[in-house]
């Protein structure tokens, strides 16, 4: 070849992740053969270059106190070092990008929605879930997750399959605890505070997702204002709140299924 299939692949991610915010392209050391890291402060992807399988592979990975965790294959691409032509790096780059890209749309999707009247009311789902994790610990993993994959937190989808049950074992079997006085006055707070779509999340999401017994249990700790909207949204129970898009799990769902 004329020009260096891992060079070139390499620039066009460099070239996108730079606008999001990632590190320029650091050398990684990986058994497998040549790799490199583009990271922020919580996710990183990798490019690999497996030279005995002859493929390239795009990973993901949250990160910790600045170290990657276990890699996740997000796409994987044979091409052989010899007979490859520019034109199969070139479709491999542009997969590569399609994935990348995906999150950044979210964000810009994200960023048109109006807030309205309340606009003076301006904490948002992501900032109370950043804030659940002084209550609940083990769900940084989870968000740390989400933006990998998806390039943010899909708060409605986060908080039915990720809080929910959390909030439903604290309430049942530990109702008198500092950890549910903590969660009542946090979802006081931001109810109080929050945007129209934080006010959303908290009452038709995440107390309506309780059960009878737990909410019982729940509803002692919460202000009058909850307390009062709670009990109307409860009515509305079993009407589903339409959850984030998913199109990108699908893709890479189908990309991991064809790797194996």
């Amino acid at each position: 070849m004329d020009f260096n299939a891992f060079d070139f692949i390499q620039g066009q991610l460099s070239e996108e992740l730079l606008k999001q915010g990632f590190s320029q392209a650091k050398p990684l050391a990986d058994s497998r053969g040549e790799a490199v890291i583009f990271s922020t402060e919580d996710a990183a992807y990798s490019l690999l270059y497996d030279g005995k399988a002859q493929h390239f592979e795009l990973r993901s990975a949250s990160v910790d106190e600045g170290e990657p965790g276990e890699w996740r294959r997000l796409a994987m691409w044979l091409f052989d070092e010899k007979e490859g032509e520019r034109s199969d790096a070139e479709s491999i780059a542009n997969d590569f990008l399609e994935i990348i890209r995906g999150p950044r749309q979210l964000k810009q999707v994200q960023q048109k929605r109006k807030r309205g009247k309340d606009e003076e009311r301006s904490v948002d789902p992501v900032f109370f879930i950043n804030r659940l994790v002084n209550i609940f610990p083990e769900i940084k993993e989870d968000i740390n997750g989400e933006k990998i994959v998806y390039g943010q937190v899909r708060p409605a989808t986060f908080v039915r399959d990720k809080l929910v049950p959390k909030c439903e074992a604290l309430a049942k079997n530990r109702a008198g605890s500092d950890a549910m006085k903590k969660l009542c006055a946090l979802l006081d707070d931001m109810y109080k505070n929050g945007d129209m779509d934080l006010r959303s999340v908290i009452t038709a999401v995440l107390l309506n997702g309780l059960s009878d017994e737990a909410f019982a249990a729940m509803r002692e700790g919460l202000g009058e204002e909850l307390q009062k909207s709670s009990r109307f949204s409860r009515r509305l129970r079993g009407k589903q709140v339409k959850p984030e898009k998913k199109k990108k799990q699908k893709k890479v769902e189908a990309r991991l299924d064809a790797s194996r």
